[in-house]
């Protein structure tokens, strides 16, 4: 018998042991406890009791300790509270009638045909307080067993190509929302364009790109331009509710973690291309920036290693960098020189290592490579955006 871990766990209870006492006869060992066969802790612990008589004498180590425990106050007030639940379990009981507050209605009804006496009086008062029927109200309540709501059927004429909704609820602070929106070119929907790394709208998990927006806030958004929704949002304060129509496959980011060095500067505010710049991201020659989504093939998702607790901003790929190169080059007269001296114009040097301070690096030129330098000095001004 392992007796040690029950005489230390009861050691701070109040529990006295006389090892010179004679123990108690059999008849004076019977717990509090219901006298019902299917009991098994009383049973047990009456067996328990009745063992521990027979070492009681002997001064068996731990025995008397035990023994002391089981005859405690406060054991055997648990012993009784446990046999009332028992009791109360094995009875079984149901109302008397799931209808009580349409019998109390009725009683009232009753009490108003009847003389008036201050008896009557007071038992309407009493039957018409508040209180009373919200008492009424929770007995009929658990009578039935109503515990969920009842929700609407629903209907049999919905059509096969009703769109799903949801409802996306974001709590909006000083932060911005960290999305953008965007035009169908052929049908006119309001749709999210993109989601912005790190912000809001990213970190709820509920926006996705794609997504159709159906109403802001009780607002429906149909018929309406990109600017006059955005004006919805920016006058809303707190909770703001979208009810959108999620895209069917959300896309996944599944690209690995990469790291430029900015080769030129960049200012969003003076780029006529950028699709919105309240969210482009300016960064200067020599910046290092984590580039963390690429799926846009014209405009990355990239935030400055210096500043990681921000959330992203956009910035142009590589080939939107080369685009606006040839472009802007193109536009420009022809000027023929002879020097062969090569460097590098706009673009990244970029870093495709996986840890940015690891010890290995990957070194790979992603700048256009090859301008004379006499043809460089003459390209003023530079591209918008640009210097």
């Amino acid at each position: 018998m392992h007796v040690y871990s029950l005489a230390e766990a009861p050691a701070g209870r109040m529990i006295q042991s006389d090892k010179g006492a004679d123990p108690p006869d059999k008849k004076d060992m019977k717990l509090s406890t219901a006298t019902n066969p299917q009991n098994g802790l009383s049973q047990i612990l009456r067996l328990v009791l009745q063992e521990l008589s027979l070492f009681y004498s002997r001064d068996v180590n731990g025995v008397c300790l035990l023994y002391d425990l089981l005859h405690s106050p406060w054991l055997q007030a648990l012993l009784k509270i446990y046999d009332c639940l028992q009791e109360f379990k094995e009875k079984k009981l149901v109302p008397a009638t799931p209808q009580a507050q349409v019998l109390s209605y009725e009683v009232v009804e009753l009490l108003r045909e009847t003389p008036t006496s201050p008896e009557i009086q007071e038992l309407r008062q009493m039957l018409q307080a508040p209180h009373f029927k919200a008492l009424l109200s929770a007995h009929d309540t658990i009578a039935q067993k109503d515990f969920e709501p009842l929700l609407p059927p629903l209907p049999d004429n919905i059509p096969e190509s009703e769109e799903a909704m949801r409802i996306v609820c974001l709590v909006k602070n000083q932060q911005p929302l960290g999305a953008t929106i965007k035009r169908h070119e052929m049908t006119g929907d309001i749709l999210v364009a993109r989601i912005i790394h790190g912000g809001l709208a990213e970190r709820s998990g509920l926006l996705y790109a794609g997504d159709k927006l159906v109403e802001v806030n009780g607002v429906s958004v149909e018929g309406l331009d990109p600017e006059q929704v955005i004006h919805i949002l920016a006058m809303s304060r707190g909770t703001i509710m979208f009810k959108v129509v999620p895209v069917s496959d959300p896309p996944v980011n599944s690209q690995k973690m990469v790291y430029v060095r900015a080769m030129t500067e960049y200012w969003p505010q003076e780029d006529p291309d950028i699709p919105c710049m309240d969210a482009g991201l300016p960064f200067q020659k020599g910046d290092i920036l984590q580039i963390v989504d690429q799926n846009d093939a014209l405009w990355w998702q990239a935030r400055k290693i210096s500043d990681p607790a921000t959330c992203a901003g956009l910035v142009p790929s590589n080939h939107l960098l080369k685009r606006k190169q040839r472009e802007f080059w193109w536009s420009q007269p022809y000027q023929p020189h002879t020097c062969l001296k090569s460097t590098l114009f706009l673009g990244y040097m970029c870093r495709t290592c996986s840890n940015f301070y690891g010890r290995r690096w990957s070194f790979a030129l992603v700048a256009q490579a090859g301008v004379q330098w006499h043809y460089l000095d003459s390209l003023q001004p530079l591209p918008p955006g640009f210097k």
